[in-house]
């Protein structure tokens, strides 16, 4: 099974967090998982003003060193992002969901909004963290 971990489910991953189910975590165990670099990017961002307390690079290192694939963010990720329905207007979340149905990904959150976004687009697949 091939994965797309979602910002939140990696940061949960990374620091032991409870919010992550067992059943969640030993799907991420046994899978390949990959991280967009939006993630990246977002942790970076809202590390910088204050509200994430783990730096970007200590999150990419910790991706990297548990096998996880860092997925770039291409030019047809980028496109998708329009195709994705109106009423979720966070960047980073249309922008996981394309990934997801460009490279034909399970993204795993924990993001009631997103399931209900791909919901209404059965080329994503979501699983609840």
């Amino acid at each position: 099974m091939r994965l797309l971990l979602d910002t939140q489910v990696g940061l949960w991953w990374l620091v032991g967090s409870p919010r992550l189910t067992r059943a969640s975590r030993a799907l991420i165990s046994s899978s390949a998982c990959n991280v967009s670099v939006a993630s990246i990017w977002e942790i970076a961002i809202k590390h910088r003003i204050g509200k994430m307390p783990v730096p970007p690079r200590e999150f990419r290192d910790a991706v990297v060193d548990a096998g996880m694939s860092l997925l770039p963010v291409g030019d047809l990720h980028a496109t998708t992002t329009t195709e994705i329905p109106n009423g979720h207007n966070d960047p980073f979340d249309r922008l996981l969901l394309a990934t997801a149905e460009v490279e034909r990904l399970i993204l795993v959150t924990g993001d009631e909004t997103l399931f209900k976004f791909a919901n209404q687009r059965p080329t994503i697949q979501v699983r609840k963290a």
